[in-house]
């Protein structure tokens, strides 16, 4: 089979006047990845640097073939031709980076999808050092104010009530340390995780003695953690979220949305692709994967079959059940993709006209928008960056509506414009980041990213430490490749 090599980059850009007069046509037909915006990397559905590569398998087209162009796909499909093998990157979109996504809004680079990495994240760490790729920082993460609504009511947070809620943050992760002694081995201290699973995060908070304020800020950075309300996600899931980086509240804040690419993060996957140059397909929906023993066999929504010694799975778990796998997927890995983790919420880009500073806004978790804070500034306008845990509460394409939720937090502000993407309505994400709800350590985590055969499974939605960061994909795409190298030798 060759492959037609073709340039990466796009350099066509949508009219953003005509996306804010249409901005609910847009995003449907972005969900379904039928849509690119300026910055975002583009092939063809046929594309290669590696056509030339033999297979090392005797009666195959490939040796590996990767589903999925996230990170988890991308690095599994780099590392898996850097180990010698021909392989093949298929992506059912017109675009690579998953629920990554790096686009362009009113003269700001923005990330629709997954944004911020750390170096307390070791696998998306060593590949921005790889590639000698520099960060900027959020300004909002590190804000000169913090405003809060309780009950109702505005309120500018105190150096002592900003204490306050580190203290409540420090309450709420107490018993990490007994709970979790090491974070990338989740069950070594089996009993006390899997009763710490059982528990929502609601019903930690609730143990807790917590002042109005601190209950309400930390259930919205709670909901911001699972893109849902505390009541529907494992206690310990948020756990594993604080101690990560040390169970330390800056550092916490720090490692989730302090620092992101500055070429953003299409620029790390670029790198990764020019790197490992694997053959890529674009906009090729995989229907089917049939493990025949010795092979497997891959069928696209095309009708195309291609046979290959091994394939890595790297789509997100919520869309695993539309894929035909022979022999079945086991019933636990389907039972879960229905139910859905819990990350069903929304983030929305809103350019306000004048400089607001470097600000972090919270509201309860229920609220339509929870979360608000300082994206980027500019002279004449800044750009907020804000998360709700429910689409159905904001309608982000109502303009008015978010005029009504920017002005609880700063009254007299103007929106100008604003900018969503509903992860919800893409087929091939079904959901934004991956956390888990209560009881599932106990009833999936058994399941999860275990191989089948000559089928691999390479999700960032599951494994030790980052899952449901980009880090976290990284670390599942690097180990994936690891065990094709090990099968096929």
């Amino acid at each position: 089979m060759s492959e037609e090599k073709v340039d990466r980059k796009d350099t066509g850009k949508i009219d953003l006047g005509t996306v804010q007069n249409s901005r609910r046509k847009f995003l449907k037909g972005a969900g379904a990845g039928a849509l690119m915006l300026g910055g975002t990397s583009v092939m063809t559905a046929s594309a290669s640097g590696a056509s030339d590569t033999n297979c090392k398998t005797p009666g195959c087209d490939y040796d590996v073939v990767v589903i999925g162009g996230g990170f988890a796909g991308v690095t599994a499909a780099r590392d898996s031709r850097e180990n010698g093998y021909k392989t093949l990157l298929l992506e059912a979109r017109n675009r690579f980076g998953g629920r990554t996504f790096s686009s362009e809004f009113e003269g700001h680079k923005v990330e629709l999808g997954g944004t911020w990495i750390h170096n307390s994240q070791p696998f998306v760490w060593a590949e921005k050092e790889r590639y000698d790729l520099d960060v900027i920082e959020t300004p909002g993460a590190v804000p000169d104010s913090m405003i809060a609504v309780i009950n109702g009511q505005l309120k500018q947070l105190t150096e002592a009530e900003v204490y306050a809620v580190s203290e409540a943050f420090n309450a709420f992760v107490a018993d990490g340390r007994v709970i979790i002694e090491r974070p990338y081995e989740l069950l070594h201290v089996k009993g006390k995780a899997l009763a710490a699973d059982k528990m929502t995060a609601k019903d930690r908070l609730d143990q807790l003695d917590l002042t109005p304020l601190q209950y309400s800020l930390m259930d919205s950075l709670i909901g911001g953690m699972a893109h849902n309300t505390s009541d529907q996600v494992s206690y310990l899931e948020i756990l594993r979220w604080c101690m990560l980086p040390g169970g330390i509240f800056p550092m916490w804040m720090d490692a989730i949305t302090r620092f992101k690419l500055k070429d953003g993060t299409i620029g790390l996957i670029d790198k990764m692709l020019e790197d490992g140059k694997p053959d890529v397909r674009m906009s090729t929906p995989v229907k089917s994967v049939e493990d025949l023993g010795e092979r497997v066999r891959v069928t696209t929504s095309r009708g195309e079959s291609i046979i290959s010694a091994s394939v890595i799975v790297a789509m997100p778990m919520n869309v695993l059940p539309s894929v035909q796998f022979t022999p079945a997927l086991d019933p636990k890995l389907v039972a879960a993709a229905q139910e859905r983790h819990t990350g069903q919420g929304f983030k929305i880009f809103i350019k306000v006209k004048g400089k607001l500073g470097k600000v972090f806004a919270s509201d309860k978790a229920e609220a339509p928008l929870s979360l608000l804070f300082t994206y980027s500034e500019s002279d004449d306008h800044t750009l907020l960056c804000g998360f709700g845990n429910d689409p159905k509460k904001l309608d982000v394409y109502d303009d008015d509506a978010v005029q009504a939720e920017v002005s609880k937090f700063f009254p007299g502000a103007k929106v100008q414009s604003s900018f969503s993407y509903d992860w919800q309505l893409d087929p091939y994400a079904k959901g934004t980041y991956c956390s888990y709800k209560p009881g599932w350590i106990e009833k999936y985590y058994a399941h999860f990213q275990q191989d089948r055969g000559r089928i691999l499974f390479g999700q960032g939605d599951h494994g030790e430490g980052w899952r449901g960061f980009i880090d976290g994909a990284i670390g599942a795409g690097t180990k994936a490749a690891q065990r094709a190298k090990k099968l096929l030798g």
